[in-house]
């Protein structure tokens, strides 16, 4: 947003004040999800308590980003290019809100595995987070820059994080499969942790669809229209069934 352009100085601070919030919202919900990921690998549990501790703080972004939104509409009355700024950090506030809430849940099913280092991650698992965290950094300096163009990018490449969660619940499912073939006693610790794995894929996937909400939510700030023609799906029949 170029701020600086209304009479009223104090309104371009204001604007200015909801800008930083969002982008410190947005640091702190690609933090989690790092650390998320990270517990996950490395299998450490003191390191996904804190993450899960930390969940309020992006809470509290949220309230404050809304409750700036609402002081700014009521006393600026703002019109066109202005509101649509004003709504369309709202809505980014409350995506990356999701966000986070993913990355607690992540590390909320690391705990348990964690309790399980036999278990291993599908193959694949760690590149799937890798590309989650790299769609919400894109998004967020798109949103930094007003880069409309590194927001198509985004959204138009969301189809790549489908084809990887296809990818790694096929290698969950089929290594559940196969344990549950060789075992002579099935065990509910091996499929509680499998589960675990396919719900973990399923967060990094809803990480991916809200960065594309939020591109096509900068989109709209940028251009005053929201885009109508569907977004490309990656994935299979397997994925589409899971969601």
């Amino acid at each position: 947003m170029n701020h600086g352009d209304h009479t009223v100085s104090s309104f371009d601070n204001d604007l200015a004040q909801l800008e930083r919030r969002v982008l410190e919202m947005g640091g702190l919900a690609e933090s989690q999800l790092q650390e998320a990921m990270a517990a996950l690998v490395k299998r450490d549990i003191e390191a996904a308590e804190r993450i899960i501790a930390r969940d309020t703080e992006l809470d509290e972004c949220e309230r404050k980003i809304e409750a700036s939104a609402l002081s700014i509409i009521a006393r600026r009355q703002p019109m066109a290019n202005d509101l649509r700024y004003v709504f369309g950090n709202v809505k980014i506030a409350g995506s990356l809100e999701r966000i986070g809430d993913y990355a607690k849940n992540i590390a909320k099913r690391s705990i348990i595995l964690a309790r399980h280092p036999t278990v291993p991650l599908p193959p694949d698992m760690a590149a799937l987070g890798a590309a989650s965290q790299r769609t919400v950094r894109d998004v967020m300096d798109s949103f930094t820059t007003r880069d409309a163009m590194k927001a198509e990018m985004v959204w138009q490449h969301d189809h790549e994080i489908d084809d990887l969660v296809s990818r790694v619940m096929r290698q969950g499912i089929s290594r559940m499969s196969q344990d549950m073939i060789k075992m002579p006693r099935k065990d509910p610790e091996v499929i509680e942790c499998s589960t675990h794995l396919l719900f973990i894929t399923k967060n990094l996937e809803r990480v991916g669809d809200h960065a594309t909400n939020i591109a096509e939510v900068i989109q709209f700030q940028l251009s005053g229209g929201w885009k109508t023609t569907p977004r490309s799906k990656g994935g299979d029949d397997l994925q589409s069934a899971g969601s």
